[in-house]
């Protein structure tokens, strides 16, 4: 444990955040009313696949597993997922292993961890899962990610992108699988605060921890990126282009670069999330008309407070889903579609954004 870390040191403050956290986690709705997507049958729909389809595999909250052909792309998934009277500084969470073991698919195959900020809702069960499930992969992410796992990864995985970032209109670098089928770039983006103005767990490290943090206010958010993703025909033409952010942000930063001629591409595929969206000005709405998707994804929707076996997921709390669909409708661009899929369900896409499915 860090000293600086320790809610001694500082309990006033931890006391205020915990009064706070506790008034963020007050509801959730129902998603009675609200069209979800289950996947289709996978021994049909393999039949219809086409070559170079993307599929996409939610796994809950900011979590994302993308594959295309043998390769694979993740963003940072969260199973553990404990109640929200666990989360004051006080008290001691750690990664759920053996849930992990139960839900987790397979992504041995995951060449890349993509990593939008280091909460613990995003971070806290990613070390476990490169130890034992994706034990090949790479993560990218913040400095503070990379400080705040450096305990449990090895240096040579761990990949700061501070420096490497698009910021505003200016492209950051792109990086690259091994066989270059996928590529993407980090998009300096924010976090929006949780409710009433506050935004919970902010702060850097600027050093690797001891050990990793063993309550939820020691998982710092660090720099919030959100990420442009393609994935690569043979003569490294764009298939698939896929925008990804794990929290709503303020434009103008999460928005797209000016890209390069021969990188400009329409985003087939945009995932974007209601929480705390109505914290920011101008979400989704910023977002929606910047990409133009052909098809956005809506992920961190539920309420992920121990939600894993609960039979019906909720819509996620403090957040009015009627308002949320109500901007979101009506800034769906023309002849877009959207999904919000359950947990651990996946989708198909054929090149250039088109949904598949079996009425087809």
């Amino acid at each position: 444990m860090n000293d600086a870390e320790h809610p001694t040191k500082h309990p006033a403050k931890y006391l205020t955040l915990l009064i706070l956290s506790l008034m963020l986690f007050a509801c959730s709705s129902s998603i009675k009313y609200i069209p979800v997507y289950h996947s289709p049958d996978a021994a049909h729909i393999q039949k219809i696949l086409p070559v170079n389809s993307l599929s996409i595999q939610y796994l809950g909250v900011g979590g994302q597993l993308f594959s295309f052909g043998q390769h694979a792309i993740m963003t940072a998934p969260s199973i553990t997922n404990p109640h929200f009277l666990l989360l004051g500084p006080f008290m001691p969470i750690k990664a759920n292993t053996d849930m992990i073991d139960h839900y987790l698919p397979d992504v041995s195959n995951v060449e890349s961890i993509l990593v939008g900020h280091a909460h613990y809702d995003h971070l806290m069960d990613v070390p476990y899962i490169m130890q034992t499930k994706a034990k090949k992969a790479q993560i990218y992410g913040s400095k503070t990610m990379v400080h705040s796992i450096a305990p449990a990864i090895e240096k040579p995985r761990l990949h700061a992108l501070n420096d490497s970032m698009a910021v505003l209109k200016t492209p950051g670098q792109w990086y690259y699988n091994q066989s270059k089928t996928i590529r993407f770039m980090a998009i300096k983006s924010d976090h929006a605060p949780h409710i009433m103005g506050i935004n919970f767990m902010t702060g850097t490290y600027e050093e690797d921890l001891e050990s990793l943090p063993w309550h939820a206010f020691g998982w710092k958010e660090g720099q919030t990126l959100a990420y442009l993703i393609d994935f690569l025909g043979s003569q490294e033409e764009i298939l698939h282009r896929v925008y990804y952010q794990d929290s709503a942000s303020q434009q103008p930063l999460g928005l797209l670069p000016d890209l390069a001629a021969k990188d400009q591409k329409q985003v087939d595929i945009a995932i974007i999330t209601p929480a705390s969206f109505s914290q920011v000005d101008n979400y989704p709405e910023s977002i929606m008309n910047n990409t133009q998707a052909r098809h956005f994804i809506l992920g961190h929707w539920e309420d992920f407070f121990d939600n894993q076996e609960k039979e019906t997921q909720r819509f996620v709390r403090s957040v009015s889903s009627s308002d949320f669909f109500k901007r979101f409708e009506n800034a769906l661009p023309q002849n877009s579609n959207w999904t919000m899929p359950l947990l651990y369900n996946t989708q198909y896409f054929a090149p250039h954004g088109k949904i598949l499915t079996l009425d087809q």
